[in-house]
């Protein structure tokens, strides 16, 4: 199966959502709203990016987990909550979840480790209890130690996405081949260590698959 490739977009402001409409060679685009200390309202990204909402990934990213500005926990549920009800595919972290009782079901949940490696069973956990109903669950980790022996082992599961992080870019690619479904890749500027620009990964993958 193809992997897909998702363009990171940090969202500074209302105008950066625009630069969503030049973004051609790629299948989904995160816009990546932690980026602004102030959340972007729904109703602008709907205003400006109705037509392309099955390609969108909301993301309000838990500086704990690689976020820039610090959105209060209240005040992300009720974004993600309200999300949901516009029918937005969201990216909520696991650990988030534990926390707030916010809809996963067809969205993005992810673990994101930058300082060690997480035990097989820690990550085993979170794919049973996401996995049924969520669109993807997806697992960064930092690129140390045993991680490919990690990230090709959970490639046995649907639905999964894994992501190395701090390493050579194409090794995304690589897992994207062996059966990662979504390969995370930068506009403008790496949101995580180790993204390809997405017009280089786009190509790559057309060439091997189409």
């Amino acid at each position: 199966m193809r992997p897909l490739i998702v363009a990171s977009l940090p969202i500074y402001k209302e105008d950066d959502l625009l630069k969503a409409r030049n973004i051609k060679e790629a299948d989904m685009i995160e816009l990546r709203l932690d980026y602004s200390p102030k959340l972007i309202k729904l109703e602008k990204i709907k205003e400006i990016l109705g037509d392309l909402k099955e390609k969108l990934i909301l993301t309000i990213r838990d500086v704990n987990e690689g976020g820039v500005y610090k959105i209060t926990d209240s005040e992300k549920a009720k974004y993600l909550q309200e999300a949901n009800v516009e029918g937005f595919i969201y990216d909520v972290e696991a650990s988030f979840l534990e926390r707030f009782d916010v809809s996963f079901k067809g969205k993005i949940v992810s673990s994101h480790y930058f300082n060690e490696l997480p035990k097989y069973e820690e990550v085993e956990r979170i794919i049973k209890k996401y996995g049924n109903d969520a669109l993807f669950i997806k697992i960064a980790t930092i690129g140390k130690g045993e991680y490919k022996e990690l990230l090709t082992k959970l490639l046995k599961f649907d639905k999964i996405v894994v992501l190395p992080m701090g390493v050579d870019p194409l090794e995304r690619i690589a897992l994207g081949i062996l059966g990662s479904r979504l390969i995370y890749t930068f506009v403008e500027a790496q949101t995580a260590p180790g993204q390809m620009h997405y017009s280089k990964a786009f190509k790559i993958i057309s060439c091997l698959y189409d």
